[in-house]
């Protein structure tokens, strides 16, 4: 998964990435820096199952983050700033928002960056209508109209404030538009960065806010980054003992995460050896000979069967024989849909 950090000049958006990553990138000096880090997805399942397992590798899923600069947050572009191609090619945005400071206005600025976002998109769409308009009109080759009208009412769409990912498209005029990469088809989830003074009214703020909130478009979460960063500094002992004084149950940034894979429609099974206890990451719905895929080819290719067992059910019985004693422990072919927490064994043959 990828997932690029998005904001105004100051917003705390580096800060919230070094939360996320652990690292101590520069903040607050305007850099134009781009940030890179992979992090591992918090799954207290791995940790269970790595319990009982005893292997000799624990693997987590990944996202890959990108924290770059490119956004004014003034509603345009600008000659200091200038997007950062990469940013388009992340699978969603997190659009980290100033909810800090005195004369902060978490609204209107939410506002400006989708307006930056329509604009950006806008621009590419002109470039795209224009050069396949003169190749139709110079070569009189008809196979391209279908994709100039697609691309036209994409354009009315964002003309009307509206973005892509609202636009009623079907399964072939989504993948038409996939290679142009527009920032207002890709999910969103919005950080409103706290001061530490709200971090005990996050719950509320998140609620005033919600109105933003459409399920796998647009997810919101609350959180100081401030805090969430010098937490991520602390070692194990220190931050549990900050945590329960400040009557924090996980970090903030794990429902960061959490809300990310949600948006994007993702799950994680798990796999259980001895070599390794792993979480693979799939889109929810996705058949059990593809998500063998994900493992390695020659798994999907020789796909025979898949011994499956839920995870609750393995936390209960623990072992291979007792599941089977208990009949927790069952095949399934090749068009199984994959549940989140599946426990799975592959059966293949190449």
């Amino acid at each position: 998964m990828k997932l690029g950090i998005i904001g105004k000049p100051q917003s705390g958006k580096t800060t919230v990435f070094n939360a996320a990553s652990g690292q101590q990138e520069a903040v607050g000096d305007f850099s134009q820096a781009v940030h890179r880090a992979i992090i591992k997805v918090p799954d207290d399942r791995v940790d269970q199952l790595a319990e009982i397992v005893k292997p000799k590798k624990v693997t987590y899923a990944e996202i890959d983050f990108l924290d770059a600069p490119g956004f004014t947050g003034k509603g345009k572009a600008t000659d200091k700033f200038e997007l950062n191609p990469e940013i388009r090619f992340m699978e969603a945005l997190m659009m980290v928002i100033d909810a800090f400071s005195a004369d902060s206005d978490p609204s209107g600025d939410i506002q400006v960056l989708i307006d930056e976002m329509i604009l950006a998109d806008m621009t590419v769409l002109e470039n795209n209508i224009n050069k396949k308009q003169k190749k139709i009109k110079v070569t009189g080759d008809k196979s391209e109209v279908a994709d100039l009208e697609l691309l036209k009412k994409c354009y009315a769409q964002l003309e009307a404030e509206k973005l892509l990912i609202d636009l009623d498209l079907d399964e072939s005029q989504e993948k038409s538009l996939r290679g142009y990469t527009f920032l207002t088809q890709k999910p969103l989830l919005i950080v409103l960065n706290l001061s530490e003074d709200d971090i005990a009214s996050a719950a509320e703020i998140e609620q005033k806010y919600a109105s933003h909130v459409k399920p796998e478009k647009c997810e919101l979460v609350a959180l100081c980054g401030k805090m969430e960063a010098e937490l991520v500094a602390l070692d194990d002992e220190e931050r549990e003992m900050f945590m329960t004084e400040l009557g924090i149950k996980s970090p903030a940034v794990e429902r960061v995460v959490q809300k990310s894979y949600a948006l994007l429609g993702l799950i994680s099974y798990l796999t259980a050896g001895d070599p390794e206890v792993r979480a693979w990451t799939i889109r929810r719905g996705t058949v059990a000979q593809k998500a063998a895929g994900v493992i390695h080819s020659d798994i999907e290719r020789g796909f025979i069967r898949a011994e499956v067992t839920a995870f609750d059910d393995y936390m209960e019985h623990k072992t291979p024989a007792a599941l089977k004693a208990a009949g927790k422990s069952r095949l399934e072919g090749k068009e199984y849909r994959v549940c989140d927490g599946d426990v799975i064994l592959f059966r293949f043959n190449v």
